[in-house]
């Protein structure tokens, strides 16, 4: 068995780094959905990922060939549903935000990153990836994709109660409202609300 190309390494370093940025894998993986080895499933996605351009590296240099090559990568949508599925087959998980399309995109663009050449993206989203690494994902309903947006500290979880996204109100504490006695009920069965001070 040969080793794996450059450009092959170069784009497993970046999936792997891309999917620690996505914030569905990442909860899915910190909640252990996938259970005890929902890790492990996080580099296997990444590998699986790979597999389907490991058969595209380019051998040669940028050719005329070159655009018949680009043609039979895989697309967006093609990596999306592979993305929905693994979700949905090894951590339980729907996803309707859409950041699964966010993802498969970055991967097509992160692919023909590492197909010219280049190791921008590799290294930004490895940079992003180590200083969100120990933040604790934050679930928030309704709000946009994003690499790192949903993550907070665990210092920042303790001291920023008013940042949380969704707000749960608070019940009113009837028991110390009470007076004596038993409640109001008046020909008809129903119960009489009274206001504060006039029973």
């Amino acid at each position: 068995m040969s080793s794996p190309s450059p450009v092959t390494v170069l784009f497993a370093r970046g999936m792997l780094a891309r999917l620690v940025l996505w914030p569905a894998l990442r909860i899915a993986v910190h909640n252990l959905w996938g259970g005890p080895e929902s890790a492990e499933k996080q580099r296997w996605l990444a590998g699986v990922i790979v597999d389907q351009y490991e058969d595209h590296t380019p051998h040669t240099a940028p050719s005329t060939s070159q655009s018949q090559f680009l043609r039979t990568v895989p697309d967006a949508s093609y990596i999306e549903e592979i993305l929905l599925q693994i979700m949905f087959d090894e951590f339980e998980v729907t996803l309707e935000d859409n950041s699964a399309y966010d993802v498969a995109r970055d991967v097509v663009r992160l692919w023909e990153d590492v197909c010219g050449g280049r190791d921008t993206l590799v290294k930004e989203w490895e940079g992003q990836a180590e200083r969100i690494k120990g933040n604790v994902p934050r679930v928030e309903e309704g709000t946009r994709s994003g690499s790192d947006s949903e993550d907070i500290d665990d210092d920042e979880e303790e001291d920023s109660d008013d940042d949380m996204s969704v707000d749960v109100p608070r019940l009113p504490d009837h028991s110390r409202h009470r007076h004596g006695g038993q409640p109001e009920v008046d020909g008809e069965g129903f119960t009489t609300v009274c206001r504060k001070g006039r029973r």
